[in-house]
């Protein structure tokens, strides 16, 4: 039996949810953040063939509709709370919704990726960047450096 290993690239200018979105400081005087999906989940999933924007209350993952449901590009509204689908991704085979790891206001929408979301999977970290947000009321220290995540990920 042989086991297969995922090769993918982990930036230490980012910061990791548990939820493998990673976040990169834009603006620290205005508290922006560019949002993306980490490459570890890139890779996992394969080629990205959709990118659903979609902020919804997180109650509305009970109804399943979430990953079934299509979301203009146009339909993201300004505001999000923790926990709030912010958006999701669909692979060949498989899909990953991501949640808001906190509150605050959308301040622009990657609209390339409407067109072209294989962007994600060519280059997650600079092209195939999703949201640029500005959390309210964020506490830096919930998310994980890149040694942190790297640790996270191999379950120590």
């Amino acid at each position: 039996m042989t086991e297969e290993y995922l090769e993918f690239s982990i930036l230490s200018d980012r910061k990791y949810t548990r939820n493998s979105l990673w976040m990169q400081m834009v603006d620290k005087d205005d508290g922006t953040w560019k949002i993306g999906v980490a490459d570890d989940l890139v890779q996992e999933l394969g080629d990205i063939l959709r990118v659903n924007m979609a902020v919804l209350p997180s109650d509305a993952l009970a109804d399943n509709a979430v990953s079934e449901t299509e979301f203009d590009f146009g339909d993201v509204p300004d505001a999000f709370s923790e926990g709030d689908v912010l958006f999701s991704v669909r692979a060949a085979e498989d899909h990953e919704t991501f949640l808001s790891p906190c509150a605050g206001k959308v301040v622009e929408v990657n609209n390339e990726l409407e067109a072209q979301p294989e962007s994600i999977t060519n280059d997650t970290y600079s092209e195939g960047w999703v949201l640029l947000i500005k959390p309210h009321d964020f506490d830096e220290d919930q998310l994980l450096d890149a040694d942190e995540y790297i640790e996270y990920l191999s379950g120590d």
